[in-house]
C-alpha cells in the first residue's frame, strides 16, 4: 500500500510495516520521511543498522530486544532485493529517489498490505491545505481566511521548508489576522506588492511606470513580479470557463478578481502564446544582460498591456 508523508508524519500509532519504502524526487522530504521512521523504530527498540547491507541472521544489541531495522539507500544488486522482498526476518526501510530500480521495487510493495511506499514530492495545493490545518490546529494559533490562503499559495511547497515557515510563524503571534502579518512573521520573499503590479495593467503609462519603479529594485524583485504573473497566465490558459479561473484564482487576492475576470475576457490563445514568447525572451535577455533587469522589465510590462488591450 501507498501513503503520503503529510498523513504519515502525522501519525502517532505503531508501526507494522515490515517493509518501507521511502522515494520520489524531494530529497529533503526524502530525508525528513527517513529520519521520522528512524526514530519510530529506536523508539521500539529495534537496532539500526545502516550499513547498507541486508543480514537476516544479524541479531541487534543488548539493547534492541534481538529485532533490527535494515536501512538501505539507492540501487542494490537484483539477487539482494529478491532476498529482501522475499524475507520477513526484520522490517527494511529503503530510502531513494526515482530511479529504474527502485521503480521495480515499488510496483511489488504496492501489491501487499504489509509493505508501505510513502512518495516524497513537494506539496499540492490541497496537501498544503492538509499541512496547515493540522499545523495550526497543533500549534493553536488562529489565521484569518485572507492569510490562510496567502499562506497556501506563497509559502514553500517543500515540505520541509513549509513546516520550518509554519513554526516562524507560530511564533509571532497566536492570531494571524493579514497576509501582510504573514509577511512581516516569514520575510516572504514574494511582496503582496509585486504579485499585484499585473493587475495595474489597464492604467496608463505613467502609472505603471511609477508602479513598477516604486516597487521594483532588484533583479530578485522582477523575478516575483514575473513569476506571478506566469502563474495567473496559468490559470487563465488552464481555465476554458470563467467558473474554472474563478475557482483556480489565489483567495487572497479577492480584492483584484475583477480586474483578473477582465483580464480573463480579453485574452485569447494568440495573446497568451505572444506573452509567453515574450516571457521566453526577457528570461533569455536577463540570463546574459541582469545588470538591464530594470529596463527589460519595464519593457515587457509596457509589452504586455499592449498585448492585453489589442
Amino acid at each position: 500500500m501507498k501513503t503520503k508523508p503529510e498523513i504519515i508524519l502525522n501519525q502517532t500509532k505503531q508501526i507494522y510495516y515490515k517493509r518501507i519504502l521511502v522515494t520520489g524526487s524531494d530529497e529533503p522530504l526524502i530525508a525528513h520521511v527517513r529520519d521520522y521512521f528512524v526514530k519510530k523504530f529506536k523508539n521500539e527498540k529495534y537496532y539500526i543498522d545502516r550499513s547498507g547491507i541486508y543480514n537476516k541472521d544479524l541479531a541487534g544489541d543488548l539493547f534492541s530486544d534481538k529485532k533490527v531495522l535494515f536501512v538501505l539507500k539507492d540501487y542494490f544488486e537484483k539477487k539482494e532485493g529478491d532476498e529482501i522482498l522475499c524475507s520477513y526476518d526484520h522490517p527494511v526501510l529503503i530510502v531513494s529517489s526515482n530511479n529504474k530500480n527502485v521503480s521495480a521495487i515499488r510496483s511489488r510493495l504496492l501489491k501487499s498490505k504489509d509493505d508501505l511506499v510513502v512518495d516524497c514530492y513537494p506539496l499540492t495545493r490541497s496537501s498544503k491545505e492538509i499541512v496547515l490545518k493540522d499545523f495550526i490546529e497543533n500549534a493553536k494559533i488562529n489565521l484569518s481566511n485572507e492569510a490562510f490562503w496567502y499562506v497556501i499559495e506563497n509559502l514553500d511547497d517543500n515540505y520541509v521548508l513549509f513546516i520550518k515557515q509554519l513554526e516562524v510563524l507560530s511564533l509571532s503571534k497566536n492570531s494571524i489576522d493579514s497576509a501582510e502579518d504573514v509577511e512581516r512573521a516569514v520575510f516572504v520573499e514574494n511582496k503582496i506588492e509585486l504579485s499585484k503590479i499585473f493587475f495595474h495593467i489597464f492604467r496608463n503609462n505613467k502609472f505603471l511606470i511609477n508602479v513598477f519603479s516604486q516597487n521594483i529594485y532588484s533583479q530578485a524583485d522582477f523575478n516575483i513580479f514575473l513569476r506571478s504573473t506566469k502563474t495567473y497566465l496559468k490559470i487563465i490558459s488552464n481555465s476554458p470557463k470563467k467558473e474554472d479561473a474563478v475557482a483556480a484564482f489565489p483567495r487572497y487576492l479577492f480584492n483584484e478578481k475583477d480586474i483578473f475576470l477582465k483580464i480573463y475576457k480579453q485574452l485569447d490563445k494568440k495573446k497568451i502564446i505572444k506573452i509567453y514568447k515574450n516571457i521566453m525572451k526577457v528570461e533569455l535577455l536577463l540570463r546574459k544582460n541582469s545588470g538591464l533587469y530594470f529596463v527589460i522589465g519595464l519593457r515587457f510590462l509596457l509589452n504586455t498591456k499592449k498585448i492585453i488591450i489589442s
